[in-house]
């Protein structure tokens, strides 16, 4: 609210619709809208919200935050199955959408407690505005927000992609993303003119937190648009709003580097990508196409969800001098802590050394909903076990070698999948995922490696050659046998590989005899 009086006048947020509204308009309809839905809401607490990165989102979830209740983003690109558990799971009776969205969705979007944001706009009165006005104006923030929850108290749930594992919902409380927007704000030079170029959705962690609240607490404008992967319109997005900063995943960066122009994307002074793996060769083609190098930064939605980043000194603010390096993924945040274990043993261990990643401070999650023993397994004396494996070197420079799930334990050495992966991409000259690698119980080694492969690929004795000749040790090359043609690649809606399905490929495959 502070923020909000104090740039009155200039402008807040805008979408890929034609919708803009400065930071007084947007207060006052956060305030007309969250009176609107304390009616609708009464005595529910998690309430959902359906809708694509777009002014309505941001208003819908300012609203609900300001009545004290959790917003819960609901993922759109999931099945309908795993949408209905998450509203089971916590207790949704009402969820916020668009008509117009909910018919694109087709059946996913025929779901019970729809509220359309359409209709209750146009049932507002005048003088609801005009009071909404007079509050935004002139009531003391105190009385304005008072039903707001504490800082300990949960702010939203967001639900985990599954890559390894069914979805899970991530409690996350106001004070672990404030101290994610503060520690950002500690590092990164925010200008008062900047404005987010927000693509990623609200269900996701770094959409939440970076597009839409480090946006509003800060003071900048932010930006949305509703597809990400439609080049033409991110590219006329960044253009018409003179964005300077955009947050991605470098799969996005893909499709950037083929359908913008490099005019379109001539105001951004960073972008920033996570979640997946940055790719040199994908660094220098953005580069080369726009003349801005990609920012690697690395989180989780359990760490809300920043934890390092790469930030060059002209990036930096005054004083903080935070520094990149290439192949990591930058320098942890202040106030957060990270130590690297062995997987097994939970032994501290050295510098540079691959261990299993330990991530400790404010932004750690309150828990997993509903799943005490799992959040128990995960947070151990305000430790959050990220999954990943990962060193950290001399200087402090974090890089993540990959998920303790996609490691394989063969005679007591740790395999990792996407190391092996990256042989066969290297040797069929391509960043296109077309094989994967998962592996499978084996009773003399503990496991084995099983290749799945696209058409696209090649024929297996290819493959196979290609690994034979690489530099991989001995037990890191699959078995001649071990090759599964697949048609498509399977993956997550968040975009990644889905790791369960592919192991349940190899499995069925194994039954089928492998290859044969």
């Amino acid at each position: 609210m502070q923020t909000a009086r104090r740039n009155w006048p200039r402008r807040c947020i805008s979408d890929s619709t034609g919708k803009h509204l400065n930071y007084g308009q947007t207060l006052v309809s956060v305030i007309i809208l969250s009176n609107e839905l304390g009616k609708i809401t009464t005595g529910q607490k998690n309430v959902g919200i359906l809708l694509p990165p777009l002014v309505a989102a941001a208003l819908a979830n300012l609203a609900v935050t300001l009545l004290g209740k959790v917003p819960v983003n609901l993922n759109y690109v999931v099945s309908e199955q795993l949408i209905i558990s998450a509203i089971e799971q916590c207790g949704i009776k009402s969820i916020i959408s668009s008509r117009n969205f909910v018919n694109k969705l087709g059946k996913i979007g025929r779901l019970p407690g729809l509220v359309f944001i359409e209709d209750i706009v146009s049932g507002i009165k005048f003088k609801a505005k005009a009071r909404a006005y007079l509050k935004a104006r002139l009531i003391p923030q105190q009385r304005l927000i008072g039903a707001c929850s504490r800082g300990d108290d949960l702010a939203t749930i967001i639900f985990s992609s599954g890559s390894s594992g069914q979805p899970k919902g991530v409690m996350l409380s106001h004070n672990n993303i404030l101290s994610n927007i503060e520690a950002l704000l500690t590092v990164f030079d925010l200008r008062a003119d900047d404005n987010l170029c927000g693509v990623l959705p609200f269900f996701h962690s770094f959409g939440f937190t970076c597009s839409l609240w480090l946006a509003v607490v800060s003071g900048v404008s932010a930006s949305y648009v509703t597809d990400p992967l439609n080049g033409v319109l991110v590219g006329r997005s960044v253009r018409k709003n003179r964005s300077t900063i955009l947050f991605a995943v470098p799969s996005f960066l893909s499709n950037y580097i083929r359908r913008v122009k490099r005019e379109d994307f001539a105001s951004l002074r960073a972008v920033v990508v996570g979640a997946e793996k940055l790719k040199k060769n994908l660094s220098d083609a953005f580069e080369d196409k726009f003349g801005i190098r990609p920012l690697e930064g690395y989180g989780a939605t359990e760490l809300s969800p920043v934890v390092s980043l790469n930030l060059p000194e002209h990036l930096s603010c005054d004083g903080y001098k935070f520094g990149s390096k290439e192949g990591t993924v930058g320098r942890v945040i202040p106030g957060v802590q990270a130590k690297t274990v062995h997987p097994e043993t939970g032994k501290d261990m050295a510098v540079g050394q691959e261990g299993l990643l330990m991530v400790k401070g404010p932004n750690v999650m309150l828990g997993y909903l509903g799943n005490e023993k799992e959040t128990a397994e995960v947070l151990k004396d305000g430790w959050c076990n990220t999954g990943d494996i990962a060193c950290i070197d001399e200087d402090g420079f974090l890089t993540i070698a990959g998920r303790l799930s996609r490691f394989s334990k063969i005679a007591g050495e740790m395999v990792p999948h996407v190391g092996v992966e990256q042989a066969y991409l290297h040797g069929l000259n391509t960043d296109e995922q077309l094989v994967a690698v998962t592996a499978l119980p084996d009773s003399k080694k503990g496991e084995e490696l099983v290749v799945l492969h696209l058409d696209k690929a090649g024929h297996p004795d290819r493959l196979h050659e290609i690994i034979s000749k690489s530099n991989l040790p001995n037990i890191w090359k699959p078995k001649r046998h071990n090759y599964i043609k697949i048609e498509s690649m399977p993956a997550l809606g968040s975009g990644k590989l889905d790791v369960m399905r592919l192991r349940q490929i190899a499995l069925s495959a194994k039954n089928n005899s492998i290859g044969r």
